[in-house]
């Protein structure tokens, strides 16, 4: 596991945003490396939580801003022509090529922008934030936990515990419950190669998927098996089996 410090930040930023930024690096970091490609239900899952109910919606208001404006000039001026013509014909309104095709553009780059702009406020924020963090908790294999749940709890280990108690932004709370969803899932796959009665070296070199989601219960379950030891002082549970035959000591 690699070490990592938070870097030096410009001192307009507040320390929510300065350590926010500096998960955030590490993410870019992957990103620029193309070493973080989230696998298809990973994917899956990270859409539909920034899709919906947004995307719906925007979609919804882009089309009737659309219709409107092409629509509405029309019958505002055949209402008016109603109104001050009385007993005289009405005229019908028609555009010309030119002014149709430049109005059609012109309204829909409209439309789309407030359609745009109606996704990102429909867009819950903390549901996504929720939903990101529990990524690790997944069946199989989670490419994004393989990714950054080492450098995560890596930087997460160098800030003072008492920040995480004290600051409830919506991103920081996110990223430690990141990073707490990565020890569970940690955990449960230390769990799932003790069962297998895989040797020391074996669970070192050994990556597994899940059978399931992780238990919501993986630490009660960690805890019970140390026979009432102080399980919270045991560093890894690795240590307590014999490197060869994967023996209690």
């Amino acid at each position: 596991m690699s070490s990592r410090r938070i870097p030096p930040f410009d001192n307009a930023l507040s320390q929510d945003e300065k350590v926010v930024q500096s998960f955030l690096s590490i993410i870019q970091s992957k990103l620029d490396n193309k070493l973080l490609k989230p696998k298809d239900k990973e994917r899956e899952i990270l859409r539909d939580a920034v899709l919906f109910p947004g995307a719906a919606i925007g979609t919804c208001v882009t089309l009737a801003t659309f219709v409107g404006l092409r629509k509405g000039p029309r019958h505002v001026m055949k209402f008016m022509a109603k109104k001050n013509m009385i007993g005289k014909p009405i005229p019908e309104y028609h555009e010309g090529p030119i002014l149709k095709t430049v109005g059609s553009i012109f309204d829909a780059a409209f439309a789309s922008l407030t359609g745009l702009a109606t996704w990102i406020l429909f867009v819950n924020k903390k549901k996504c934030l929720d939903i990101a963090a529990d990524i690790p908790l997944m069946e199989g294999h989670s490419h994004i936990s393989e990714m950054l749940c080492d450098d995560f709890m890596a930087l997460h280990g160098t800030i003072d515990p008492k920040f995480w108690k004290t600051h409830t932004d919506d991103t920081v709370v996110a990223i430690h419950q990141f990073v707490g969803n990565c020890e569970k899932r940690r955990l449960y796959q230390k769990q799932l190669k003790r069962d297998m009665g895989l040797s020391y070296e074996e669970m070192k070199n050994l990556d597994i998927d899940l059978p399931n989601r992780v238990p919501v219960d993986i630490i009660e379950q960690e805890k019970g098996r140390f026979d009432g030891t102080d399980w919270a002082s045991v560093e890894d549970f690795e240590e307590r089996f014999d490197d060869e035959s994967g023996e209690r000591q």
